[in-house]
């Protein structure tokens, strides 16, 4: 009976893993399964959904530009904003969902996926029980719960479900240096820039510190370098068609005197050495200073468990008088944990004022990203090292299995019964798509928080605190799609979707057409089939056209600039040929 449970266990360990990581993180998600909305810093997320849904069901697969935003002028959104948990959540929508449970369930699924991925990367290195206790360690680490239940930071939080698959990936093509593994990292690569480019900025660091940990410890370092090389581009490739016209056009917004200056500047948001010991748990925000209104602690069983892993550790090397591969590997996890707490305080300021494209990610700690997988796995060593010293004493099996078992249990227990407490929202509220769709939520409140995709040379003003703020005061912001600015003409709207929008125009005379729809590389206007000169010399960069005498069909629409359709080609390209090389591979097994 004992030999078939056991072979129906070992016949079924994806299964059991799997089933394992839901029951790890059951407990951080909870307080998500409910009829209910919940409070957060980046309160945006149904908004940006919803466009994205109504612009898919308007025929674009991809729609650059939309409505509403913009106090109702619209603007390029998915041109800069990274666009893939948006697609996740419309999967989910599509599958019947509400707007508000799609959200929660792309933030859900990034707990299950982050986890596992953690569980497999741990499980490589260092066996089930300490990868299960790696993804423990992941998924009740502080900053966790800071970008979900605090700032509420989606594509961030995306981030830490897809960056262990990224490392694991790597670590793949080192073991197996084969094109497949080269072009599978590529992939996963293209994945991390699609969620949130910032992150892919910092990640080039670990790259290349991985690339050199691996010429250290490979023989095959020319072929290393160029299926490391051939895997980066290939995720550069298939992602062109987003980062490229985003780095591109960036220089027409107010991207650069936004997201780089005043309150977002990265010179204020240093982490204090001190907080990274203790600080305050907290739904406020980040200030100037060591006292946040949220936590940037590392927490106490994560910190201990560090200290217990390189004691084991550093025991069990000097009682085997040799350094195994897998030492190696510890130490170069805690050299990038180090790393990645180094960039969090002002110490690392250097670095930050010489890199200008990390200004970007405003915040250091957002280096907290890539802090929780090193924590997790130096925590994780710990029970493997547990193992290793145990065996070396000559001890069964079976007896060592059953100590880093209950040390699984009695660690990871504490941790999620720790930890657990800190995973819930500040407030509930009530889960209305009419309210986080309607007009005003979009044009007046969201597009009052968020603006900074708004074309360069817009009316903008300081407010008390002397930040920034879209010139419009959010009452007078119009629901009308066009004005009559000069001339005497009948006009009526025939289309309005986000990239086409057509007129019929009745003019008595020559006249000056205003449409309430900002200028931004890409628009054209049509008159009666033929391109006509557009205009935006007013305030609020807004297109205006004239219309000759007579009546006429105006069209304007919003067309792919140079730069974007190279991207989009480069993009098609190389997903044709990754395709294609997999394709073969998988017609070459059948055979």
């Amino acid at each position: 009976m004992l030999k078939k449970l056991r072979s129906f266990v070992s016949s079924h360990k994806l299964i059991f893993e799997i089933l394992a990581v839901l029951i790890i993180t059951i407990p951080a998600f909870i307080s998500l399964i409910n009829p209910h909305y919940f409070s957060m810093h980046d309160d945006q997320h149904i908004a940006r959904l919803f466009l994205l849904d109504k612009g898919i069901k308007q025929g674009y697969l991809y729609p650059r530009w939309v409505d509403t935003l913009g106090f109702n002028f619209g603007y390029p959104l998915f041109n800069f904003y990274p666009p893939l948990v948006y697609y996740i959540g419309e999967l989910f929508h599509l599958l019947g969902f509400s707007f508000t449970a799609s959200i929660k369930l792309v933030f859900i699924s990034g707990f299950l996926i982050g986890a596992l991925g953690m569980y497999l990367l741990a499980k490589k290195h260092l066996g089930r029980i300490a990868g299960l206790m790696a993804a423990v360690l992941y998924t009740y680490f502080f900053y966790h719960a800071v970008l979900i239940y605090v700032r509420g930071a989606l594509a961030e939080f995306f981030t830490l479900a897809i960056l262990p698959f990224v490392f694991l990936s790597l670590d793949k093509l080192r073991e197996d240096l084969s094109v497949k593994n080269s072009l599978v990292f590529g992939i996963v690569f293209a994945v991390l820039i699609l969620n949130h480019p910032l992150i892919a900025v910092p990640f080039l660091f670990y790259f290349l510190f991985t690339y050199v940990f691996y010429l250290l410890i490979t023989k095959k370092r020319i072929r290393l370098t160029l299926l490391m090389i051939l895997g980066s581009v290939t995720g550069l490739l298939l992602s062109a068609f987003f980062w490229l016209p985003s780095m591109v056009e960036r220089k027409y917004t107010l991207v650069d005197s936004i997201l780089t200056r005043e309150l977002a500047s990265y010179s204020i948001h240093f982490v204090c050495a001190g907080q990274l010991l203790y600080s305050q748990w907290g739904f406020g925000g980040s200030i100037p200073g060591c006292f946040d209104g949220l936590t940037f602690q590392l927490g106490r069983i994560h910190i201990i468990l560090i200290v217990f892993s390189g004691l084991v550790a550093f025991w069990y090397a000097m009682r085997k008088k040799r350094v195994s591969l897998n030492f190696e590997h510890f130490t170069f996890f805690l050299f990038l944990l180090l790393f990645s707490l180094f960039m969090t305080i002002e110490n690392s300021r250097p670095i930050w004022d010489n890199l200008s494209y990390l200004w970007y990610l405003q915040f250091p700690w957002r280096f907290f990203t890539f802090t929780a997988i090193f924590i997790s796995m130096i925590g994780a060593f710990g029970i493997y090292y547990v193992q290793k010293l145990l065996a070396s004493y000559e001890i069964k099996p079976a007896r060592v299995l059953g100590v880093q078992f209950i040390l699984l249990i009695v660690l990871g227990g504490l941790t999620i019964a720790v930890y657990q407490k800190y995973f819930h929202p500040s407030s509930y509220l009530p889960a209305s798509d009419a309210a986080y769709t309607s007009f005003d939520e979009i044009a007046r409140r969201v597009s009052r928080t968020s603006f900074e995709f708004a074309p360069k040379g817009v009316k903008t003003a300081k407010n008390e605190l002397g930040t920034t703020t879209f010139g419009l005061n959010p009452k007078l912001v119009t629901t009308e799609a066009f004005d009559v600015v000069d001339g005497t003409a009948s006009v009526s709207q025939k289309e309005n979707k986000f990239q086409k929008k057509t007129f019929e125009v009745s003019a008595k005379t020559p006249t000056q057409i205003q449409v309430n729809t900002f200028d931004f590389p890409g628009w054209k206007s049509y008159v009666d089939g033929k391109e006509n000169n557009v205009t935006s010399d007013n305030s609020y960069r807004l297109i205006t056209v004239t219309v000759p005498e007579g009546r006429h069909r105006l069209e304007l629409k919003f067309e792919n600039t140079p730069v974007r359709t190279i991207s989009n080609t480069v993009s098609l390209a190389a997903t044709a040929a990754v395709l294609a090389f997999f394709g073969f591979q998988f017609k070459k097994r059948k055979a």
